[in-house]
């Protein structure tokens, strides 16, 4: 169960006026606010051309994302990170803990970290919250 604090309590309501969606979860990494939500209403969520997003943006005046849950610890992995090419998903049973260990291009390494490493902290936050592991990213070069 995840513990709330006054100041949660009003991401969520706010983020919920403005999507009609309530998250699950949600991380504030830097100038960040991450969102998890159920992945059948992530397309409500963000709202036609994303403007949900913008709305929320300038209420939050932080950049917000939003990405779908899910209760597989894959599926979860691949729907945060999307928009890199994972080349694959290791997940290995380390002391009690899972260590999922990505293989992505190097040319997409900068957008899995994000900038000042926020996407990458909030990966992080999200999978320790969630299924007790932590992320890894490794690179491959991919010839020319």
């Amino acid at each position: 169960m995840v513990e709330l604090t006054g100041d949660d309590l009003t991401f969520f309501s706010k983020f919920e006026s403005v999507t009609g969606v309530m998250p699950t979860d949600f991380v504030a990494s830097g100038n960040v606010l991450t969102f998890l939500v159920d992945s059948n209403r992530l397309g409500k969520a963000i709202g036609k051309k994303g403007a949900n997003i913008e709305k929320l943006g300038k209420i939050f005046r932080k950049k917000v994302v939003i990405t779908g849950d899910s209760e597989d610890l894959e599926a979860f992995v691949r729907g945060f990170f999307s928009n890199i090419g994972i080349q694959d998903i290791e997940i290995r049973d380390i002391m009690g803990e899972k260590a999922v260990m990505m293989i992505i291009d190097e040319k997409d390494r900068g957008i899995a970290i994000g900038r000042g490493g926020e996407r990458i902290k909030a990966a992080k936050n999200f999978l320790k919250k969630k299924f007790n592991a932590t992320v890894h990213l490794r690179t491959r070069r991919t010839a020319i």
